[in-house]
């Protein structure tokens, strides 16, 4: 076989399996009076994110404080553009992801309900974050990146 034809094809196909992609996915299932909350990453992004901002390593014991707060800092919820707490319940891996459990209680009446998520878009300038609101009868999505970071959804 002739080189020519092979080194191209076996450059395109390295510059391929070379460039990562910065993604994360945030499912909101909305309730009657609450949100369920999951969001996907990849583990050594959110390692690296707490390693840069706060000097914490994955292995020191400090680790998953700075995690939720490095979380708390860059995910925030609101109705009716009023700030809504909500509670990390715990992170676990699943395959190759880091996989974030939160849920929030919600007001029984609003009109709309708004996320920022700014996760690792002030490491990543690629960084997009997929966020889908799930109910019953409806989902609908949102692709938020570092300019564009809030997302709301009209009941």
């Amino acid at each position: 076989m002739n080189i020519k034809f092979i080194l191209p094809i076996v450059l395109v196909l390295q510059s391929f399996m070379l460039h990562k992609y910065y993604v994360s996915v945030t499912e909101i299932y909305l309730k009657e009076n609450s949100a369920e909350i999951i969001i996907r990453t990849f583990p050594d992004d959110m390692e690296r994110a707490v390693k840069e901002l706060y000097q914490i390593k994955p292995d020191d014991k400090q680790f998953q404080k700075y995690l939720y707060l490095y979380i708390k800092e860059h995910f925030q919820l609101a109705t009716d553009n009023k700030a809504i707490e909500y509670q990390i319940l715990g992170t676990t891996q699943e395959d190759n992801f880091l996989i974030i459990l939160i849920k929030a209680n919600l007001p029984k009446k609003y009109k709309t309900f708004q996320i920022k998520n700014n996760i690792l878009t002030d490491i990543y300038e690629d960084q997009k974050n997929i966020i889908h609101f799930i109910l019953p009868n409806n989902k609908t999505s949102f692709i938020l990146n570092r300019q564009d970071f809030i997302a709301e959804f009209k009941k």
